[in-house]
């Protein structure tokens, strides 16, 4: 979709890459995995798959240079870039699992700075779509959708595009609880060109959960139910569907890149990942005894140290939980600073975190 001279020239244009471990701040290293993604999306022709993997490694690239080496001239490169993959595959907050939507922006509203007439106008494009993408879960909810089929319409009907609409449509219902995504989903899965069995967890368990359901419940239409029937059907007949519950081993080298470090600290008050924990604990116990608003500046401090932490480290599996307790500290301290705090980790733990309990539980 996005081979252009600018994605083509930036990787002709790497230095060197020295080898070592793969962390997951270095952009050297980023960069590195990034011009291995093209390589391999080249090799491959480009299913939707390889651009979905090529625009993640853009993205970690980009967001590395944006926090560590701004000045790099590489990093307006990569900015350029991360516009044009976002672009063609209809980059969209809630569907995407990369937790990167600040980088997105910030690199959105610099090309649209200084970028040429093309790179600009698509700039602008997404700025104005996602400067608010958080703001409303039926906003969220629908562009999640559009951009969903979108890319089935664009990749014409690529297997993998199907199965990032099903996701698409499991995300908008939990978030909205609106019975259209629910009927959205049970007409694409029931679509025998949709290959279910590749559903990522945990939205494979929900879609099956919600098929079951429509079988019984009156609330469902007749149509919803017809839907389900070919569901449980296909479940019956194709082995692969029958599975009650699927294990994702992570290599301890990988999870070394996703965890952030003990000793690596953030925020204002440069606070490690334990410190946060403490010192949500520590507030908590001085708000049990009416501290009230005199905690707000130390709450800040916290709501500082655990956003740095996640624009650092996105895919930390400790970091859903965190933003959480942090979500919960900000409102109890309840000022006007820790109100606008708790907004932003609302809305950064409901749509970049969508699959987990804790966002599902906070939609709820």
């Amino acid at each position: 979709m996005f081979r252009s001279a600018l994605a083509l020239g930036i990787l002709v244009a790497a230095a060197a890459i020295p080898a070592r471990a793969a962390i997951e701040t270095d952009p050297t290293v980023l960069y590195a995995t990034m011009r291995s993604a093209y390589d391999k999306g080249v090799a491959k022709g480009w299913p939707f798959s390889s651009e979905l993997y090529y625009e993640s490694t853009v993205f970690d690239a980009g967001r590395a240079y944006a926090l560590f080496r701004p000045d790099d001239p590489q990093s307006a490169q990569v900015a350029a870039l991360a516009v044009d993959v976002a672009t063609e595959l209809h980059y969209d907050p809630l569907t995407n699992d990369d937790a990167s939507l600040w980088y997105v922006l910030e690199a959105a509203s610099a090309v649209a700075k200084t970028g040429d007439a093309q790179h600009r106008a698509e700039a602008e494009a997404l700025v104005a779509a996602l400067g608010t993408a958080a703001d409303d879960p039926k906003t969220v909810a629908e562009r999640a959708e559009r951009s969903a089929l979108a890319n089935v319409d664009a990749f014409h009907g690529d297997a993998d595009a199907r199965v990032q609409l099903i996701v698409a449509d499991v995300r908008a219902f939990n978030l909205t609880r609106d019975p259209a995504y629910r009927s959205a989903l049970l007409q694409h899965a029931a679509d025998v060109a949709t290959p279910i069995d590749r559903v990522p967890d945990p939205e494979f368990g929900t879609m099956f959960s919600i098929a079951r359901t429509a079988l019984a419940d009156p609330g469902y239409t007749d149509v919803d139910r017809a839907f389900a029937r070919t569901i449980a059907e296909r479940r019956a007949r194709e082995p692969q569907l029958r599975i009650i519950g699927r294990v994702s081993a992570v290599p301890h080298e990988l999870r070394l890149t996703r965890t952030a470090p003990a000793d690596e600290y953030f925020g204002d008050y440069k606070e490690s990942p334990l410190g946060v924990r403490n010192e949500v604990a520590r507030i908590n116990k001085y708000l049990d005894k009416g501290w009230g608003y005199r905690m707000e500046g130390q709450a800040l401090l916290v709501d500082s140290a655990v956003e740095d932490w996640q624009k650092q480290y996105p895919r930390d599996q400790t970091l859903p939980g965190t933003l959480l307790d942090v979500y919960e500290l900000m409102q109890r301290v309840s000022t006007d600073k820790t109100k606008d705090a708790a907004a932003r980790l609302k809305s950064i733990l409901l749509v970049q975190y969508a699959p987990t309990r804790q966002a599902q539980e906070l939609a709820s």
